[in-house]
């Protein structure tokens, strides 16, 4: 049987071996880059009036909640521009004699993974929180997403706003202390932050508009 070698003169390297098509193989990967991020884009388009509706749906829930669930009692949605331009977003709860019962704050800042948004319930003058809930976060699980739970939150109900929230990892000493979520000092802090820049927005928003 004869065989057949390639010959080569002195000097001259061996043919390489047939490469695949590269150029072939990176349009396919940016064809297949393009399908998938086109049809998530799609999807979130559809889904976000979805997600934005049921966190309205939410918050108009909790707003009673949040000022001490009253049998009976008036909802009023405010809103006000500051000199920055930022748009400032309230509730007002009144009794059905409008008496007032306390203010919801909406508030979010970004946290560990994505945006936090939370609702601030406050007193009738701003100078008590009453409460606080996470109405969406994307935070890690076991870690970070604690920031929902009563064990985290319940620690903001009757934190005075004399002074601004700070976050401590051991127990707190003063009442205006924070313990964090073990391991998602992040997210703990992104809270913390959010709610007092909720307080100051009521605050702002009362002094500019005087009963």
């Amino acid at each position: 049987m004869s065989t057949v070698s390639t010959i080569t003169e002195p000097g001259q390297e061996y043919p390489a071996p047939a490469r695949k098509n590269l150029l072939l193989d990176a349009w396919l990967v940016l064809f297949l880059a393009i399908t998938f991020g086109t049809a998530l884009a799609f999807v979130h388009v559809k889904l976000s009036p979805i997600v934005q509706a049921n966190i309205r749906n939410e918050t108009l829930s909790l707003v009673p909640v949040l000022v001490g669930s009253p049998e009976e009692f008036d909802i009023q949605e405010l809103s006000q521009v500051t000199p920055s331009g930022e748009s400032l977003s309230f509730f007002h709860v009144t009794d059905k004699e409008a008496k007032g019962l306390g203010w919801v704050i909406t508030a979010s800042s970004i946290g560990f993974a994505d945006r936090i948004q939370l609702l601030v319930g406050l007193d009738e003058s701003a100078s008590q929180i009453l409460g606080i809930r996470v109405v969406d976060q994307k935070e890690t699980p076991g870690l970070g997403n604690l920031i929902s739970d009563p064990e985290f939150r319940d620690q903001f109900e009757g934190a005075p706003t004399a002074k601004p929230l700070s976050i401590v990892k051991s127990a707190p000493a003063e009442d205006h202390q924070i313990r964090a979520v073990t391991g998602a000092t992040i997210s703990s802090v992104t809270v913390a932050n959010a709610v007092n820049q909720a307080v100051l927005n009521l605050k702002y928003y009362l002094e500019s508009n005087p009963s």
